[in-house]
């Protein structure tokens, strides 16, 4: 819990006019604007794309093709047009007189809008790397001074400073060049290697800690195309502002004048996206979307307990669906811990440590099954089940939640959602279980038999509604035509 200023102090201050107000403004007297593109839908103005990509696909190359046709004013390779601006290249790998402006020469660029920048003087009267975030002032300079449009840096987790595998590290190193961007209006595309995790997906490829590409606005996967000798793929694996472009093909040819020096050649567009290709090239479907939502929770919560709110916002950028996430928790028992007012904490269970164990369904055997108890939160206003004082016999009334079911439906209580929403909530879970296959080990018919009583419970728990009249009500919807998922729902008044 956050230490709180004591309130006699806090009074003293006030009254001295010493607490800082917070900065805001009226909705109303916000002027909107249109997002603006460098390329159209897919690299946007004044924001941050990352390019994320292994180091022999090309995505350097992919670069200078970029920078050639912003210096010149060239059209896109999907027929969108560019506008001409001056270019910033910051690249630490490559020399820029045997590579960068060779392969600059090989696109067609126009040199003379394009500044490769070496570094920052160090005390020694020579050069060194840029430092991120403190070298952001001076970058600010250059955009000013050369009137940027594009600012390439490559590759940019050699030049961020703290620990950048820390999700809050990785932040604070990377908002400030993203909040420049914005500032200053300059397009920047910031370059990173994979890691070595191929059952990822390509959202969670790149180097560093996901914070990283929660911090820009867009993003590019490249890869070898899984069918195709020598052809490459540039495929968004995230879009913030616009729906997700198709994926681009390309190949890497010899320039004319010196065929050591790569030129990119566009080939037109691939329905391989960039999931397929970030998981050892197997196709969409090879991977299961339950198992995609348990390789991400892992990776999110391998190095210890993570803020809930921010695995959600993940799971977004990684196209992960809210209710494949929660099956995916259910599933690998990941512990729920409130946190005094913060909020809600989710880290893996003990036996989580064992990265084969908490990721492989086959070795998770009811889980469900575990741990049952009459919880208090479950017998709060309960009208006598069997074995239960007071209770009027209603099927479902005492139905036992497990311990991560609990606390779901605490969470989701605590914020806001309605009993009958918060045990939807629960239900979701364990009909994903049901999605599994079945040599993963679950009880289905016991399973099932859980999901009836707790959309018993539902009814109950609707505005006084017994489950007897929510069953009859429910049947009647039925029997009119409709299925039984929509009669229930109707009958909740929920929407599907």
């Amino acid at each position: 819990m956050r230490n709180r200023m004591p309130e006699d102090v806090e009074d003293r201050m006030r009254r001295n006019g010493h607490v800082p107000e917070v900065v805001g403004i009226r909705a109303s007297e916000v002027i909107t604007k249109p997002v603006e593109w460098l390329w159209d839908k897919r690299i946007p103005k004044g924001k941050l794309t990352m390019f994320d990509g292994d180091p022999d696909v090309g995505k350097s190359v992919v670069t200078m093709d970029l920078a050639a046709r912003v210096s010149t004013g060239r059209g896109f390779p999907d027929g969108a047009t560019c506008e001409a601006g001056n270019v910033l290249i910051v690249n630490v790998e490559d020399a820029k007189d045997d590579t960068v402006v060779p392969r600059l020469k090989a696109h067609g660029a126009d040199l003379d809008r394009i500044i490769v920048i070496d570094g920052m003087p160090d005390e020694k009267g020579g050069t060194r790397l840029l430092d991120l975030p403190d070298d952001v002032p001076s970058l600010r300079n250059a955009v000013k001074h050369y009137e940027a449009s594009l600012l390439i840096i490559d590759p940019v987790i050699t030049m961020l400073g703290g620990d950048v595998y820390k999700d809050s590290d990785a932040r604070k190193a990377l908002a400030p060049l993203r909040d420049m961007a914005e500032a200053t209006g300059v397009t920047i595309v910031a370059v990173r290697h994979l890691n070595k995790n191929t059952s990822l997906s390509a959202i969670q490829r790149g180097g560093g800690n996901m914070g990283l590409i929660g911090v820009a606005r867009a993003g590019a996967f490249f890869a070898y195309h899984p069918e195709a000798d020598g052809l490459r793929v540039m495929a968004p694996h995230k879009s913030n502002l616009a729906e997700k472009q198709p994926s681009l093909q390309y190949v890497i040819k010899g320039w004319a004048i010196d065929e050591n020096i790569g030129r990119i050649e566009w080939r037109g567009i691939t329905e391989h996206d960039a999931n397929s290709l970030a998981t050892d090239n197997l196709s969409p479907h090879e991977k299961t979307r339950l198992e995609e939502a348990r390789e991400f929770l892992y990776e999110e919560l391998k190095d210890g307990p993570e803020w809930a709110r921010q695995i959600y916002r993940d799971s977004n950028d990684a196209g992960i669906a809210k209710r494949t996430l929660d099956g995916a928790k259910s599933v690998m028992r990941i512990r729920s811990e409130k946190v005094g007012t913060d909020g809600w904490q989710w880290s893996l269970p003990d036996e989580g440590r064992d990265h084969h164990n908490v990721r492989n369904v086959r070795n998770v055997h009811n889980v469900q099954n575990d741990n049952l108890s009459d919880t208090a939160y479950i017998k709060e206003g309960c009208k006598g089940c069997e074995g239960c004082e007071g209770c009027n016999g209603v099927e479902g009334c005492n139905v036992p939640l497990s311990a991560d079911e609990d606390d779901d439906v605490r969470r989701l209580v605590e914020e806001g959602r309605t009993e009958s929403d918060a045990l939807a909530g629960v239900i979701e879970q364990l009909e994903m279980i049901l999605e599994l296959p079945g040599e993963a080990g679950w009880d289905e018919p016991e399973i099932r038999e859980r999901v009836a009583k707790l959309k018993n419970r539902q009814l109950q728990a609707r505005a006084g509604l017994s489950a007897d009249e929510g069953n009859k009500r429910v049947q009647a919807l039925i029997d009119q035509g409709m299925s039984e998922k929509w009669a229930i729902a109707e009958v909740l008044g929920r929407e599907l």
